[in-house]
């Protein structure tokens, strides 16, 4: 016995191909030819399982039945349990539209997709107060707090109602108040103390004079400033304390 593939002129004449549209075949002839193509097929198997239940089957014959049978036995050039791997599947193996069909799609594209079309947001938009880099105003120093319907906001620690901790800074020379700050100066001859510009610096000072060389207060600066005066006469040795609030400046001497 030999292992065959069933060919195209085995099916001749077999089933309802060729036949009338209204055969004319009594009933139990048309079931006959129903089924005829599925019977032979069924011999075919039944053959085979004789043979190798009698004979055994070689290498060679399973090979060959599986060739006949249609069988795939090498998927991407590798045979045995073939696992897919990065690579496999190119888009044109898959039906997908060429690289090209990429760039038509892009951003002023012939065929441009929006992003409204698959949910994304639009490629310009903002976010309240807070930019595409994630800035909130362009001034150092602020609190953020929310606002009116919780809209974040940059804004003066004045206003914020926070008390924190000051960073402590060397009063010498000539200083512009800054908010939230401690100004400590020990032994200094030179300090000409003037106001911010927009009058919401909330800071402190505690000051030692050495050998007073120009000492002295903006005042124009301040909406209001108590005993300049006595400052600006300051003796060596002498010890100082001012507080600051939006404008406001109140000077003691200490000791």
């Amino acid at each position: 016995m030999e292992l065959k593939k069933i060919e195209d002129a085995d099916l001749v004449g077999k089933g309802v191909i060729g036949q009338e549209d209204v055969p004319g075949l009594p009933k139990e002839e048309m079931q006959a030819k129903l089924e005829e193509i599925a019977r032979f097929a069924i011999e075919k198997i039944n053959e085979v399982i004789e043979y190798l239940e009698q004979n055994g089957a070689t290498q060679e014959d399973i090979k060959n039945l599986v060739l006949n049978a249609g069988a795939v036995t090498r998927v991407f050039g590798r045979a045995g349990n073939v696992v897919a791997q990065e690579g496999d599947y190119k888009h044109w193996q898959v039906g997908a539209a060429a690289e090209k069909h990429a760039a038509q799609h892009k951003f002023g594209g012939v065929d441009e997709i929006l992003p409204e079309e698959i949910g994304a947001a639009e490629k310009e938009h903002v976010h309240g107060n807070l930019t595409s880099d994630g800035k909130i105003g362009n001034t150092n120093g602020k609190i953020i707090m929310t606002g009116l319907n919780g809209t974040l906001e940059a804004i003066d620690r004045s206003k914020s109602g926070f008390s924190l901790k000051p960073e402590r800074k060397d009063a010498s020379g000539e200083v512009t108040a800054e908010d939230g700050i401690l100004y400590t100066g020990y032994g200094i001859s030179n300090f000409i103390f003037s106001c911010d510009a927009n009058k919401t610096a909330i800071c402190h000072g505690f000051l030692t004079i050495g050998t007073p060389q120009n000492i002295g207060i903006n005042k124009e600066s301040f909406d209001f400033v108590e005993d300049p005066d006595e400052f600006t006469n300051a003796k060596a040795g002498s010890r100082w304390e001012f507080d600051l609030l939006c404008g406001d400046l109140i000077i003691r001497e200490r000791s």
